[in-house]
């Protein structure tokens, strides 16, 4: 369960464990960690290029580890935590060391230097602080006055909160957790440019998460979960609702239409690419003549027989397309609605 192919033939790897679990403990890898974690690690020269691809695709927020991976990792955790030192058991990197050497890694005084540095510099990074890894990992009590304590509560707030977000609970607090990470901060000035840019980068993060293609079937790279979809909308529409709107747009008006109203050519074709924000679409439906009465529409698209398409005409002004979501800087590619006219028949 810990890629045996890989680890089992560079043992060192061991060494990034505690780290790693501590770091999926919670189930959320931020865009400022994946970012920071995959530098540090490019940076190092204790780790084969092969070994750095592992650890890289260790940090995939669309691939975590499963359950039972986290709870193999941590069994080989606590062997060796039970064997350190007192002083060692509060040091991540000092376990990792003796993870590595354990499984067969002989580690030589320069390496370890360079280990333990870079280790160092990327446990910084995941934020972790040493004695609450440490408590965590190898079962130690935590008797403080305020856990003795505890808290009087008047009201079930918890299992009112645990009954609002049903099932889709942990990935609710997934998308709290990403949207706290510095790269959401709120943006701050009058720039509408820069700010459609900003919103951008948001959702290519969210993308990055596995946000974009919650609603897709499985096959095209999704989770096939529409009920999740929505929640993660509603959650993101606490922090910044242009980023709600480009959201639903690109994931949900764009690529929901070609899941609904394309065949399955249309949905191997491009919502692989739409769902990871590679192929950014845009929503052309209401006209200035109808609003959104889409029965009063007058755009035509005309079949061509001979060439195998479609012509695409707007009669008049009142035909011209308004509102026409994300088109206004980014998408390359649109889903357009118009009357169908074939052989002169409308």
């Amino acid at each position: 369960m810990i890629d045996p192919e890989v680890i089992t033939d560079n043992p060192k790897l061991y060494a990034l464990l505690p780290l790693l679990h501590v770091a999926w403990s919670d189930a959320v890898l931020t865009p400022s960690e994946i970012s920071y974690v995959n530098d540090l690690v490019s940076e190092t020269d204790w780790l084969t290029d092969e070994e750095k691809l592992w650890v890289k695709n260790r940090l995939d927020p669309k691939s975590p580890p499963s359950a039972q991976q986290l709870k193999s990792w941590l069994a080989k955790l606590k062997e060796v935590g039970h064997q350190l030192s007192d002083d060692d058991k509060h040091d991540l990197v000092a376990m990792g060391i003796q993870l590595a050497e354990v499984n067969g890694y002989s580690v030589n005084t320069e390496t370890r230097l360079k280990a333990k540095k870079s280790l160092r510099k990327i446990e910084q990074a995941l934020g972790v602080i040493n004695h609450e890894a440490d408590r965590f990992l190898l079962d130690n009590d935590d008797n403080t006055l305020t856990n003795a304590l505890g808290t009087n509560s008047t009201f079930a707030w918890q299992e009112m909160a645990d009954l609002l977000d049903g099932k889709h609970k942990p990935l609710i607090q997934k998308v709290k957790t990403i949207l706290t990470d510095p790269e959401f901060k709120y943006f701050e000035g009058e720039d509408h440019s820069k700010y459609r840019e900003q919103v951008l980068v948001w959702c290519q993060l969210l993308a990055e998460q596995g946000f974009g293609a919650q609603a897709y079937p499985k096959e095209v790279g999704g989770s096939d979960d529409m009920a999740g979809y929505f929640m993660i909308m509603e959650t993101l529409s606490y922090h910044d609702l242009s980023m709600v709107i480009k959201y639903g747009v690109q994931f949900g008006l764009f690529g929901m239409s070609i899941l609904f109203l394309g065949t399955a050519k249309h949905h191997k074709k491009y919502l692989p690419q739409v769902g990871t924000l590679e192929l950014p679409g845009s929503f052309a439906m209401t006209e200035s003549g109808h609003g959104s009465n889409v029965r009063d529409i007058e755009t035509t698209a005309t079949y061509d027989h001979a060439k195998g398409c479609f012509i695409m005409h707007t009669p008049n002004h009142l035909a011209r397309k308004d509102y026409i979501g994300n088109a206004a800087c980014h998408a390359q590619m649109a889903t357009v609605f118009a009357k169908l006219m074939i052989g002169g028949t409308d």
